[in-house]
């Protein structure tokens, strides 16, 4: 396992790399986080994962051990998957997204036709706008609220170094990007799945919840590749530690279908 540090215009992205044989061939990982997550967030998938593919994590902006910077649109988390992916060197790489990252990596796949293997997308990369005016209003107040507690969790490593008002600029920016997200599924051309959630969590009600994660019929519709995988018995924020194994199934289920067609994202 190594650690890079990887120039990112006005800041850095911290990197870890788990370098193992993959002369059978198995395409390596590159995960991509939640919106205020770090590349902890991945450690017991990658455990389920068993030293079988290459994986590369990294902290976005303001997470984990990575800079702070002036720059936390959605563009830019975008065009760091290409920074992550060209310093690693990796090639042809599953994009796996969590929340925030599984839009990121649909709109990067879209992007670089050819040039990904496929997507894993963990209860997020939903197409579908949610937010009115007033739900934009309501997540501004809710993290001015949240404030102190963020600053908390971000002094412990365990949320964006972030003030209130970008915090909930990303989350309104990625819901405005979620809604025009039905067209980058229609130009896929490999295996993208859905790992899904259940219920509700202290963001979002089960209703909204429910609402998010049925617009993955849109999904499917839109593009020929585009597949649920399951449904895991856990919330948006604890899938990943509590369903690790379902991710990596997932993920198994991806390289299979990679395997056989041989088709990169286009």
């Amino acid at each position: 396992m190594s650690t890079l540090t990887i120039p990112a215009g006005d800041t850095h992205l911290h990197a870890v790399d788990t370098s193992v044989d993959t002369s059978a061939g198995t395409p390596p990982l590159v995960f991509v986080n939640g919106g205020f997550a770090t590349l902890r967030s991945w450690d017991r998938v990658i455990r389920c994962l068993a030293d079988a593919h290459r994986t590369v994590r990294y902290d976005a902006r303001a997470r984990g051990k990575s800079g702070t910077s002036s720059d936390y649109s959605f563009r830019t988390a975008v065009d760091d998957v290409g920074r992550v992916i060209a310093a690693t060197g990796v090639e042809r790489p599953i994009l796996v997204g969590w929340s925030h990252g599984a839009t990121t990596t649909v709109r990067y796949a879209a992007q670089h036709p050819g040039e990904i293997s496929g997507l894993v997308l963990v209860d997020g990369g939903f197409p579908i706008s949610m937010f009115d005016d007033a739900g934009k209003q309501r997540v501004r107040t809710q993290f001015r609220r949240l404030g102190p507690l963020m600053r908390l969790a971000a002094l412990l490593g365990r949320s964006a170094r972030m003030t209130p008002a970008q915090a909930a600029d990303l989350v309104i920016e990625l819901d405005e990007v979620n809604g025009t997200l039905e067209a980058d599924f229609a130009t896929l051309n490999c295996p993208a799945t859905f790992v899904l959630g259940t219920g509700g969590h202290s963001g979002a009600s089960a209703q909204e919840m429910a609402t998010l994660r049925a617009s993955a019929a849109r999904a499917e519709q839109a593009g020929r590749y585009v597949s649920t995988f399951t449904t895991a018995p856990a919330n948006h924020v604890r899938i990943l530690a509590h369903s690790p194994d379902l991710v990596a199934s997932a993920v198994a289920s991806v390289v299979e279908q990679t395997a056989s067609t041989g088709r990169p994202c286009a």
